[in-house]
């Protein structure tokens, strides 16, 4: 029996696109996934992540 979790979800945020990717390749090494576009965040840019974990 598969049990499903809800999909956890954070904002990544960063002053530059070069750090901001940094930040999103790290995440996604730990299994986020980037669920939207980069995006004007604060005073610098941002992004939604989620993570789903299927526990069986």
């Amino acid at each position: 029996m598969s049990i499903k979790y809800k999909p956890l979800k954070k904002i990544v945020y960063s002053m530059t696109e070069t750090t901001l990717a940094r930040v999103i390749e790290s995440h996604q090494d730990r299994g986020w996934v980037q669920s939207s576009e980069i995006k004007e965040h604060g005073y610098g840019l941002g992004c939604l992540m989620t993570f789903t974990k299927n526990k069986q």
